[in-house]
């Protein structure tokens, strides 16, 4: 009997037992302190307001093309008995310079059959003079002429049997094949002029009231080729009168003198290239320019006062990729903070990294 009450009995004293010596632990272990600290503020980039004339540039992008593109006709018929070697696409020839000559048996013959009429003319006139016919004489005179001009005409064929390039130029694309039948009329060759390259810059109307006649029209074109970016000038050659009906642009074409001349630029500009361009602009007049960042979607900021957030409705003039041009709003020495946070409200409490 004791035995069983003993049995009974043990585990309950060994669990009294453990939550003594529990309560006992728990008593012994000193306070934890209180910490007064106060949870972080929200670090934020300001940037002082400093009031003045901010240069506009004005980034636009189009393709570099030829001043001057021409379709190159033959003006004789016959068959190409030769065509130069640089009579490939996207080789470059000189002005005068021979691409392909047109078989000139026929039109030495005609020269010679012309010259030959003269000299008839001449004797007919001669025995006209002689026998003091004053018909003759008119009819002759007439005749000889003729005989001229028809020389010159058969001269000017037979030149017209090398057919030349008129200007330096690319030849963009090549229309026939040494051998090949050519009719008068008939396109031999497309040509590309590479004095002088264009770039038509497609302007927004916005952008286009920045545009500044009156300055020295200097524009740098840009272009990534290999691992370098590459510059170039150019100049404005005319701002074209028109909002382009489809598009609503206003084009703006600027001009670089001699792309291919390696002496003039440090890299060619290849006629084709696709290119960015900067455009100087008018300044705009008691302004600041800020980042995007510190832009909110109802057009305001939010400026630093006394460690807190204050909104301001501001006015932008202008917008150019990851930067904004406010004219309006702002006054001169206010911190702006151009961080963006998650969450941003009136008197909200900020800590300036600069702090």
């Amino acid at each position: 009997m004791f035995k069983r009450v003993l049995k009974l009995l043990l585990p309950i004293a060994i669990v009294a037992v453990a939550v003594l010596i529990a309560m006992a632990m728990v008593r012994s272990r000193p306070e934890l302190q209180t910490s007064d600290t106060a949870a972080p503020l929200p670090r934020v980039q300001v940037m002082d307001v400093s009031l003045g004339d901010v240069p506009v540039t004005i980034i636009a992008h189009g393709d570099v093309t030829a001043r001057h593109e021409l379709d190159l006709v033959s003006e004789v018929t016959g068959r190409v008995l030769w065509v130069a070697p640089e009579f490939q696409p996207g080789e470059m020839v000189k002005a005068g310079q021979v691409l392909l000559q047109v078989d000139p048996v026929a039109y030495r013959l005609a020269l010679a059959e012309a010259k030959a009429e003269l000299s008839r003319a001449e004797t007919g006139l001669a025995d006209a003079v002689a026998v003091k016919r004053k018909a003759s004489v008119a009819e002759g005179k007439l005749n000889i002429e003729a005989a001229r001009e028809r020389i010159t005409k058969a001269q000017q064929n037979l030149d017209y049997t090398d057919i030349r390039s008129p200007f330096n130029a690319v030849i963009d694309r090549q229309l026939v094949e040494p051998g090949q039948f050519i009719n008068i009329g008939q396109s031999v060759a497309r040509l590309l002029s590479s004095d002088t390259a264009e770039v038509s810059l497609p302007v927004s109307a916005a952008q286009a009231g920045f545009l500044d006649d009156s300055a020295s029209g200097e524009v740098a074109l840009f272009a990534q080729i290999g691992a370098s970016k590459v510059q170039w000038p150019a100049t404005i050659l005319r701002i074209e009168s028109r909002v382009d009906r489809q598009t609503r642009v206003v084009p703006v074409v600027v001009q670089v003198a001699a792309p291919y001349d390696s002496t003039v630029h440090e890299q060619t500009l290849p006629l084709g290239l696709f290119v960015e361009a900067h455009i100087p602009g008018k300044p705009i007049p008691e302004a600041v320019q800020l980042p995007s960042s510190a832009l909110q979607s109802d057009n305001s900021v939010f400026v630093l006062q006394d460690n807190g957030l204050s909104r301001r409705s501001v006015k932008v003039a202008y917008r150019a990729g990851d930067a904004i041009v406010v004219d309006g709003g702002l006054e001169q020495g206010d911190r702006v903070v151009v961080t963006r946070l998650e969450v941003m409200f009136e008197g909200m409490k900020v800590e300036p990294a600069d702090a």
